[in-house]
């Protein structure tokens, strides 16, 4: 059967990475959807596993497992869990990465988010991520610190991945210190990716526009991502064009995917996104050349400060791109994922005493 993913797959270069996946979709990412070269996953990876029904008894098992071994850190037990349940993914995708030589086949994992600030936390945690799997990239947000890490991970000729930036700001400190990292090795390096996370970006928009009780139409609210997304695509194909850098986009909802096609580009989405786009069977479409009307633009910038400081239209508002509230925003949520998952092993640690 020719399913969007697949025509996808045969009329552009769009491609997916499957977003936090059970073991089982990892599987169909490669059997069904034909289109999947990677796997990203960020901190909500462990919740997400100690509570989906295919995957808690195994998550769980190897909490007990590490508690009884006497691993004391509770964090590193959700670290850990992580990097566990993402090996029974790398069943299926491994191969893809011997196959393509490196080209596709990553497993993005990302550290914890409460130590985001904390360039030795990171770079320890980061070479033990390395150690792992052969085919590990790791995920570094919009920090200074985790920034310089990125660079210094780079400089060893390690795999990163930017996330969590929200802004061209970011996303130029990111790419300038990626070049400073392969510049220092002296040699081939894997490409950088970079997030754009489209669909969160308009999830905090929404809720600030809600919160402040500010005016503004649907219509023209709903792209403020979309357009922020095509304005790094195209940074990325001009500025950075010779850089060996290549996007990596989020979705929430169609029309943040189907804005994206058909660039060069590689999205992260979650399995049933994928099922979601098969099933609305969308006509494939030259959507990433469109530009919004500079009305929009304006209106935008006028009425969300955050957004006029990510397309650069005003960096007085904020000290630093690591405070553009965005940023702020997700990074709050991955927390939040981070200590259900942590609570959930402070439990099977109470249940041993």
């Amino acid at each position: 059967m020719t399913t969007y993913s697949k025509r996808l797959f045969k009329q552009t270069p769009t491609r997916f990475w499957v977003n936090n996946p059970t073991p089982e979709e990892a599987k169909k990412s490669i059997e069904v959807m034909g289109n999947v070269v990677c796997i990203a996953s960020n901190c909500n990876y462990a919740k997400r596993m100690l509570t989906e029904p295919e995957t808690k008894n195994d998550a769980i098992a190897y909490v007990d497992k590490l508690i009884k071994e006497g691993e004391a850190d509770d964090d590193l037990i959700v670290a850990k869990t992580s990097q566990f349940m993402l090996s029974k993914c790398n069943e299926y995708f491994k191969p893809v990465y011997e196959k393509s030589v490196g080209k596709h086949g990553w497993i993005a994992i990302q550290g914890n988010p409460f130590f985001d600030t904390d360039y030795d936390f990171m770079l320890s945690e980061a070479k033990r991520f390395y150690d792992f799997m052969p085919n590990i990239r790791v995920k570094f947000p919009a920090t200074e610190e985790a920034v310089a890490a990125l660079e210094k991970m780079t400089s060893l000729g390690k795999a990163t991945l930017a996330t969590c930036g929200f802004s061209i700001p970011f996303t130029r400190a990111a790419c300038d210190a990626y070049l400073r990292g392969v510049k220092i090795f002296g040699g081939k390096v894997p490409t950088l990716y970079m997030t754009t996370l489209a669909g969160p970006y308009d999830e905090y928009i929404e809720k600030y526009i809600k919160a402040n009780r500010i005016e503004i139409s649907n219509d023209i609210l709903k792209w403020a991502g979309c357009i922020l997304a095509k304005e790094l695509y195209r940074i990325n194909r001009t500025i950075y064009k010779d850089a060996n850098i290549t996007m990596l986009g989020g979705c929430r909802f169609p029309y943040h995917f189907t804005e994206m096609v058909p660039g060069e580009m590689h999205v992260t989405v979650n399995y049933d996104f994928m099922e979601k786009l098969n099933e609305l069977d969308l006509p494939i479409e030259d959507r990433i050349t469109e530009q919004a009307e500079e009305s929009v633009i304006s209106e935008l910038c006028a009425k969300i400060p955050s957004f006029a400081y990510s397309v650069e239209r005003d960096l007085s508002i904020y000290q630093s791109w690591s405070l553009q509230p965005g940023a702020l925003y997700f990074r709050n949520y991955l927390k939040n994922g981070w200590n259900v998952a942590c609570g959930i092993v402070k439990e099977r640690r109470i249940l041993f005493k």
